[in-house]
């Protein structure tokens, strides 16, 4: 176990006896203060909303991630995803809750992301509900396990949204314990949110159940143009198709 309080969670540098958030005085984490009000994700400062969400209409109500998903960020997601360094998801919540507490929200219950049996068998952990717990700890509000991934989905890297939505169709559903949250507010926990097809798919399957609201918390958002230019690729790549068909 790698203890935290000792190190810098970003450099390694043993700490002097200062530190934020597990961060050394030559490290910094900028804060992603000017997001998408809708998915949370990065955007221009002229931006009020992405482009994606001008042309989406998702079903949770607003969604926040700390910070976007690049440099450090992203190495502090993948340590905690891949490398077993579980002690990060109390250092990574400690961000999340300063993000809750801009916010306006006021939920009842704290869920996750879940993962199927299978993967987090082989894993270890979930580090969505590591997550989940750490923060709920931290506003002060229950966490609880309101969803069960049903179906094993396969890999979605570098899928586009429209992908990613057709790949986790159906493959959550609520578990026993979601019956406790009917007419309340839900925060959904993950670590990432990409193109939030996972996080609407969830919401949905929360607002089935008889879930009043729910708003999406995460520790980083992909930027939209990164996710764009994949769409922009399948979009072309139609075309293609439809062309080809008719020549046929």
């Amino acid at each position: 176990m790698y203890p935290r309080d000792i190190k810098c969670i970003v450099c390694d540098t043993e700490l002097d006896g200062y530190a934020h958030n597990g961060l050394c005085r030559a490290c910094t984490l900028p804060y992603n203060n000017v997001f998408c009000t809708v998915c949370g994700a990065p955007v221009l400062a002229q931006n009020a909303v992405c482009d994606r969400c001008k042309q989406t209409r998702f079903p949770f109500a607003a969604a926040r991630s700390s910070f976007a998903y690049r440099d450090e960020a992203a190495t502090l997601v993948h340590r905690l995803k891949f490398r077993e360094m579980r002690f990060l998801a109390a250092v990574m919540a400690e961000f999340m809750a300063d993000t809750y507490y801009k916010t306006d929200w006021d939920p009842d219950v704290v869920t996750f992301v879940p993962m199927h049996k299978r993967d987090k068998g082989m894993r270890g952990y979930n580090q969505s509900q590591l997550l989940a717990k750490e923060v709920g700890a931290r506003i002060r509000k229950p966490d609880r396990e309101l969803l069960a991934k049903t179906v094993r989905g396969k890999h979605m890297v570098g899928l586009s949204y429209d992908e990613r939505k057709n790949a986790v169709r159906n493959t959550f559903a609520p578990s026993a314990e979601a019956d406790g949250a009917k007419g309340k507010t839900v925060l959904l926990i993950d670590d990432v949110l990409t193109t939030g097809a996972t996080a609407a798919e969830c919401t949905r399957m929360l607002l089935r159940a008889g879930v009043e609201k729910v708003y999406v918390l995460t520790f980083a958002s992909v930027e939209y143009k990164q996710t764009q230019k994949k769409d922009h690729k399948d979009k072309k790549n139609g075309k293609r198709n439809k062309m080809r068909a008719k020549r046929i």
